[in-house]
């Protein structure tokens, strides 16, 4: 017979000893047991959803490339998109021209990165500021014909989508400070959210901007009768200012395909643009750059860099092969008038031309990529303002060349 092990004794000899413990242990046991399931019971609906709600949201959402892509249709999207009156629960508004308007032109819904898009129905998604908030309404109300100026906005990388939001308020106040006639401002978002691996981000979300030149070039085509178009890209959001100009001017660019809708701009000037920190390589605009034909319709540019931004005087290593220089750290280069720079990599100053004007906003915002301080610290960008309302004989003078 096996002799008990000294341990248990002691275990042995509580659950002989005292069978009134054990069973008040295992009543008390039960008894905690069957009011926790009371107290969830019926179970709540409403906390079910919610739950399923945020681990929905909580799922990584993974970052993925279609090549040619074709969005998906209306009837496969989870969020109705809003495409007319009929079928939307936003009462059907007339529209003052003389009012300015807000407006968000999504495409964060969609892949990031893509070659073409379909240009019968890209899947873009419109909401519009409101004294109720952002309401989802119909694109075509966005691209409504009318006398009223379009600016088109596209912002810069790592931006959620409430920062985005609040950023086109915070661009319509300086606008509406300014402005002497109503203008209805549209901003692409696109996904730049922020990503765990910033590095490689970085990488990516390069790429997702000359995605969405193709969605630039598209919202100037159906924006083809309007009488007054401005353009404003900050950062990333540069490329896809001057890659959709390109696009439009009938340019190609490798690895995308563009169907136009329309002839193109009658008159050679119809566009006024902007570019703040444009996050793309200075010698994209120049005769055989990458974006060539960009400014073929375009009237003026006004470029705003800052020669002592920490983010992009490293800007070369986005290509370690051709070293880029960026356009909003050194300024653009190779353009007309200026063609005798031998040398696309160097950062000297640069001198403006008829067409296209920079200044070095370095001196007032210092070492920072930040477009909240170019807007209230740069002493050029009531330059900027002006030039999309075409009302420049209100901007500050300036001076005839830049200098570091």
């Amino acid at each position: 017979m096996t002799e008990t092990s000294p341990s248990l004794k002691p275990l042995i000899a509580f659950k002989q000893s005292y069978p009134i413990e054990r069973l008040w242990v295992g009543l008390h046991l039960a008894l905690l047991i069957a009011t926790s399931c009371l107290a969830n019971w019926p179970p709540d609906k409403q906390s079910v959803d919610t739950k399923l709600q945020k681990l929905e949201s909580s799922a990584s959402k993974h970052r993925f490339v279609s090549a040619p892509f074709t969005p998906e249709t209306p009837t496969a999207w989870t969020e109705p998109q809003v495409n007319s009156h009929e079928d939307s629960d936003v009462p059907c508004q007339v529209i003052d021209p003389g009012i300015s308007e807000v407006w968000e032109i999504s495409s964060r819904h969609m892949a990031d990165r893509f070659g073409c898009i379909n240009p019968l129905n890209p899947g873009l998604r419109a909401k519009r500021y409101t004294p109720t908030g952002w309401q989802p309404q119909a694109l075509d109300d966005a691209l409504i014909s009318d006398d009223r100026l379009v600016i088109v906005y596209v912002h810069g990388n790592f931006m959620e989508t409430n920062n985005a939001l609040d950023r086109a308020l915070i661009l319509n106040k300086y606008l509406s400070q300014r402005s002497q006639i109503p203008y209805r401002l549209l901003m692409l978002s696109w996904p730049s959210a922020r990503e765990p691996h910033p590095l490689r981000d970085v990488y990516e979300n390069a790429q997702s901007a000359e995605s969405q030149a193709l969605f630039v070039g598209w919202l100037l085509d159906k924006l083809h009768d309007h009488p007054n178009v401005s353009l404003l890209g900050f950062s990333f959001g540069a490329r896809a200012v001057t890659g959709g100009l390109h696009l439009n001017a009938g340019g190609e660019i490798p690895g995308f395909q563009y169907t136009r809708l329309s002839a193109g701009p009658e008159a050679p000037d119809k566009y006024r643009v902007a570019l703040v920190a444009p996050a793309l390589d200075r010698d994209w605009l120049a005769p055989t750059g990458k974006h060539a034909q960009a400014l073929n319709h375009v009237s003026g540019l006004v470029n705003l860099y800052n020669s002592r931004d920490p983010i992009l005087r490293r800007f070369r290593f986005i290509d370690r092969l051709s070293r880029p220089v960026a356009a909003g750290f050194a300024g653009f280069i190779g353009l007309q008038g200026l063609e005798e720079v031998s040398n696309p990599r160097a950062t000297g100053p640069l001198a403006t031309t008829s067409k296209i004007r920079q200044f070095d906003c370095g001196s007032g915002i210092g070492t920072t990529h930040s477009e909240k301080s170019y807007y209230a610290q740069c002493p050029y960008f009531n330059v900027v303002i002006d030039h999309l309302l075409g009302q420049e004989t209100n901007a500050k003078p300036v001076e005839s060349t830049v200098s570091f």
